[in-house]
């Protein structure tokens, strides 16, 4: 199996059997700025400090790519419900200053057998940077 990263216990691997990866992750790095009025002139833009970094991915899972489809949206849904902090590491480097919290997931779920199990499902995943205090 190769281990891809992790974010606490969730595990980002692809194997002969197993599929639990991630698809079109985006980072997005923001600043705060007061905007302050002047008569007859530009404003001025007064630079307060980093905002909390984002990431967004997608994630697919299939019982043809090894993996139970409602199992791992569950377990992404109780990630969020308990606020589970973490580092998310891809690759072997970190990512962000410290940690991250899973702030949402949208689950789509796809394809169904004739007795109304899963098959196939996607979760679009945010995170928020969760820096030191």
């Amino acid at each position: 199996m190769a281990k891809i990263g992790s974010f606490g216990d969730l595990v980002f691997s692809v194997s002969e059997n197993t599929v639990r990866t991630f698809d079109k992750l985006s980072w997005k790095v923001s600043a705060k700025y007061a905007t302050h009025d002047r008569h007859i002139k530009r404003d001025v833009l007064e630079f307060l400090g980093p905002e909390p970094e984002s990431i967004d991915f997608t994630m697919a899972f299939s019982v043809f790519h090894g993996t139970n489809p409602l199992h791992e949206i569950k377990k992404l849904n109780k990630m969020v419900n308990k606020g589970i902090t973490a580092r998310l590491v891809l690759g072997g480097k970190k990512y962000g200053s410290y940690k991250w919290v899973i702030t949402s997931v949208s689950s789509t779920l796809e394809k169904f057998d004739n007795k109304g199990n899963c098959w196939a499902a996607t979760a679009k995943v945010t995170m928020k940077e969760y820096p030191k205090r």
